[in-house]
């Protein structure tokens, strides 16, 4: 009786054992012929031209200012585009009972008007929620239109590209900050006062000089730092995804192209997260700084 049990539960054992060597056969093979498998001919992929702005419709110069229109600017029209097209088909559809596309777009709404601009604007936030909520909503679809391969890349083909990608597209969305912040404090205390009170009014006088130079200098670092940090983050995912596609070319082994195709859907999920935080980010720095142009601290 006890060999026949025994029989019994090494039959058994083997019945368990036989899958997992199927399964180990079915996921190794596969493996071994991709990496036995000759890949085509090695090529040359320069990541730095991805980031290249040919003009596409050459114009004339109007002085030092070329007028050209390169991806960039494609980029800015196709975002600019999205948005208009969001708006039109929300004012169309707008229901009581809304739906998910309805829904998503009353919650990123709402995510900009209390949780960016009311959660950190003590005041004005009524008056500057129209830049507040602009500014969020632009960065947010450019990023996003950004992750949509389009043919603009070297000789036309697919490649990603973000307007927020390129530095004078997000100096000049710092500018607007930048000069709205100090618009909203002179207007609020008037410019006189507002000036002065970048100067704390118990200080030595040599050190309120002192300080006064040094707010100067933390108001043009906050220009260089916003537009800076967009530009840098959306070039930082584009790159890493570029050298994902590249080494892919360039060692031609299809096991190395499955590996590297499989991070680069990760780093490509990541790289949705970033476009998101970092639409928040610059919308919500740019609150906090019309936020404490309006309520000085005296």
């Amino acid at each position: 009786m006890a060999e026949r049990t025994a029989a019994i539960s090494s039959a058994v054992r083997g019945k368990r054992r036989l899958p997992r060597l199927l399964w180990a056969v079915v996921v190794l093979v596969p493996l071994v012929v991709l990496a036995l498998l000759p890949g085509g001919v090695k090529q040359q992929f320069e990541i730095a031209q991805e980031f290249d702005l040919h003009p596409i419709v050459k114009l004339p110069k109007v002085g030092p200012i070329d007028l050209s229109i390169t991806k960039a600017v494609i980029y800015l029209w196709i975002t600019t585009g999205v948005i208009c097209l969001i708006a039109l088909v929300i004012n169309r559809l707008l229901k009581a009972q809304p739906g998910r596309f309805q829904y998503s777009i009353e919650f990123l709404y709402e995510l900009a008007r209390d949780g960016i601009a009311g959660s950190v604007m003590k005041s004005g936030r009524d008056t500057w929620f129209p830049y507040i909520g602009s500014a969020f909503f632009f960065v947010l679809t450019a990023n996003l239109v950004g992750l949509v391969p389009l043919p603009f890349g070297e000789h036309h083909q697919l490649a990603f590209y973000a307007a927020t990608g390129n530095l004078n597209v997000t100096i000049m969305l710092a500018l607007f900050t930048f000069l709205f912040t100090h618009y909203a404090g002179a207007r609020k205390n008037g410019p006189v006062t507002y000036v002065r009170n970048w100067m704390p009014k118990g200080a030595p006088p040599v050190l309120r000089e002192f300080i006064f130079v040094i707010h100067i200098v933390s108001e043009i670092f906050r220009l260089v730092s916003l537009s800076v940090r967009l530009f840098a983050n959306m070039v930082a995912g584009h790159a890493i995804l570029a050298v994902f596609f590249a080494m892919a070319l360039i060692f031609q082994n299809y096991l190395i192209a499955v590996v590297l195709q499989g991070g680069s859907v990760l780093i490509y999920l990541f790289e949705i997260f970033v476009a998101v935080i970092q639409a928040f980010i610059f919308s919500i720095l740019s609150a906090v700084y019309i936020g404490g142009a309006l309520d000085q601290e005296h």
